[in-house]
């Protein structure tokens, strides 16, 4: 029985060996990351916010953002374009000042277009995963949501 035992423990202690040996194994070279990435997923598409933060975007009004190959962004903030200039740099975004027109509208769309610009100069982080996007600002938790499809034939 205590050759068993024995046995049992060389074997243990062999495998955990080569466990640790396999374990440093590999390249420790990191696979070259694409510096235009996110700027390739953001330009050509036009997104749709659904989610200010924690607020949800009234059906009503298409909040859009649409970045352009040249450091622009132009956009609609429920019933006034906008434009101006983004700066990219891997995931940090941020936006310089966004010009607009001054059309009037109720008010409830008034505040929302407000609200949804000045969140836009807030913004410091962009992540993207194909039709989907989310933009975090300083010190706020949760993104602003973003989506390239504006909804369902019926909603």
């Amino acid at each position: 029985m205590f050759s068993r035992q024995k046995y049992s423990v060389i074997f243990l202690s062999c495998l955990m060996f080569t466990l640790l040996l396999s374990a440093g194994c590999g390249s420790k070279e990191v696979a070259p990351v694409d510096p235009d990435a996110v700027k390739n997923e953001l330009v050509g598409k036009v997104w749709f916010c659904e989610m200010l933060f924690q607020r949800e975007v009234d059906d009503e009004s298409k909040l859009t953002l649409e970045f352009m190959e040249d450091g622009t962004v132009k956009g609609n903030g429920g019933c006034n374009d906008f434009s101006g200039e983004y700066t990219l740099a891997g995931d940090k975004l941020s936006f310089g000042p966004l010009m607009s027109t001054k059309k009037a509208c109720s008010p409830a769309t008034d505040e929302q277009e407000y609200t949804y610009l000045t969140f836009l100069a807030l913004i410091h982080t962009v992540n993207v995963d194909d039709d989907e996007m989310e933009m975090f600002g300083e010190g706020v938790g949760v993104p602003m949501t973003f989506t390239t499809d504006e909804g369902g034939f019926l909603w």
